[in-house]
């Protein structure tokens, strides 16, 4: 074990479980708050442009999951396999792993942006089957500038998860917060006719901007103010197959899992497309912006467990990985339950941020409905999402990935059945209720028999009796 100072984060990564997972959910929630408050905001004005507008987004939102999903996928990888080496105490082998994922990450995004650039239309009107011309541009103009900066996205996107592997989950809330505010201050001027006039291409161009401020300031800290813990070092950097192999076999599932959900969403837009339509499409990506807000807290203890039992499995304190576990799904699950029961009293009201113009108040009701379905099968979702995080920071990608598949992949014959006997969306709202249920419980099921295992290696390590 090397010899090296630790900064209060990392003390805090590596202390108790249960302190960490609220020091590192916390700041994440906070920044994820503010980053979904901005995606509202966003579609708000929006809205205001109309129909066409707001359905685009939906179309738009599933492509550039796919760039953010690789992101994340390598950010997650990342994130897992410096924690796990902070928490050996091989403090250079971090640092080496931290430099290796940004050089994946330039590369990872110049093959993104020119594939875009290249199949941008196309795709759009595939995923956009069955939509009005008009919505058409509006998804083109939506998407073209955020894929000629493709790279800022990608790049901040592991930044990020570089900064929570760390321990540095504060510093991660500060620049997504600063990128949440600017976006929201840009937003107005660069869409309508009283500032730049540009339409959905202001809305892309804003998102890029605020992005880009992000990036230069972790830039600053990593590269001049230099008081972080990692170091990049980049010079006579050469490839190192061990640490390749450790990012990509939690990070390739990773990635897969966001292009997996991206799929899905393209498939389930296809199936209401032929039953509810533009309006449909709208109310399940609209509905689906709010789900993601009222997630948050889900999303940022799956998050923080990430490098907490990642840097516990590291030190082979298994012990901790079930506290960090059996910690996490209480306090997701019961903050699901709490957060449900306010949102489907007051669903009406919280959607109306998306039916204040006249053009699409007539939406109301059905966004009120399936926002009312949602909230039953949302605490169980923390169960699944949960699992997902513990078996990234553990090293298991594919038992990640196969959890995913599962838990995804099984609304859309479910969903598909429901239109072929009825033409109804509270029928396909139900269907997928009920998947996400039974997928969950299946899922948290199989985790909790992974925990059980890792505690006998660790009882048989230490001499502990059974």
């Amino acid at each position: 074990m090397e010899e090296y100072d630790k900064t209060k984060d990392v003390e805090t990564l590596l202390g108790d479980p249960k302190k960490a997972i609220l020091a590192m959910a916390i700041p994440i929630s906070i920044a994820m708050i503010a980053q979904s408050a901005n995606n509202l905001i966003d579609a708000m004005w929006v809205a205001g442009l109309g129909t066409d507008a707001l359905a685009a987004v939906g179309i738009v939102f599933p492509l550039f999951f796919i760039v953010i999903g690789i992101s994340n996928g390598i950010g997650v990888g990342a994130a897992s396999a410096i924690s796990k080496r902070i928490g050996a105490g091989m403090k250079s082998e971090a640092d080496n792993t931290a430099s290796h994922s940004i050089v994946l990450i330039l590369i990872a995004s110049a093959i993104m942006t020119v594939a875009l650039i290249i199949f941008l239309e196309p795709f759009l009107r595939a995923m956009g089957t069955g939509a009005a011309e008009s919505t058409i541009q509006e998804c083109i103009n939506y998407a073209m500038p955020m894929s000629l900066f493709t790279f800022v996205f990608m790049i901040v996107g592991v930044l990020s998860s570089i900064l929570r592997s760390e321990g540095s989950a504060k510093r991660s809330m500060y620049i997504l917060i600063l990128a949440a505010v600017i976006n929201m201050v840009l937003d107005p001027f660069f869409i309508y006719d009283y500032g730049l006039g540009w339409g959905m291409a202001g809305a892309a161009i804003a998102t890029v901007l605020a992005t880009a401020v992000s990036m230069v300031i972790i830039f600053y800290w990593y590269f001049i103010k230099k008081d972080l813990f990692l170091k990049f070092r980049f010079k006579g950097f050469k490839f190192d197959p061990v640490i390749i192999k450790d990012i990509f076999k939690v990070g390739l599932p990773a990635s897969v899992q966001m292009i997996i959900l991206s799929v899905v969403s393209i498939f389930m837009n296809l199936i209401i497309l032929q039953v509810g339509g533009d309006d449909g499409v709208a109310i399940y990506s609209s509905d689906w912006r709010v789900i993601n807000v009222l997630a948050i807290p889900l999303m940022g203890i799956a998050t923080g467990l990430v490098p907490v039992c990642a840097a516990a499995y590291g030190a082979r304190r298994y012990d901790k990985i079930k506290t960090a576990y059996t910690y996490s799904i209480k306090i997701s699950v019961l903050s699901m339950v709490l957060i449900s029961a306010v949102t489907a009293v007051f669903a009406p009201q919280i959607l109306t941020v998306f039916t204040y113009d006249p053009s699409t108040e007539y939406l109301n009701a059905g966004l009120t409905e399936f926002m009312r379905i949602a909230c039953v099968f949302l605490p169980f979702m923390a169960l699944g999402m949960v699992a997902e995080s513990l078996f990234q920071a553990l090293g298991m990608g594919v038992k990640s990935l196969l959890s995913s598949i599962f838990r995804n992949f099984l609304m859309l014959p479910v969903c598909y059945f429901a239109i072929m006997v009825t033409s109804d969306l509270t029928v396909i709202w139900w269907g997928l209720t009920v998947s996400e249920i039974v997928s969950a419980l299946i899922v948290a099921a199989w985790s909790f028999m992974i925990i059980k295992v890792i505690l006998k290696e660790f009882k048989i390590e230490n001499g502990i009796p059974e």
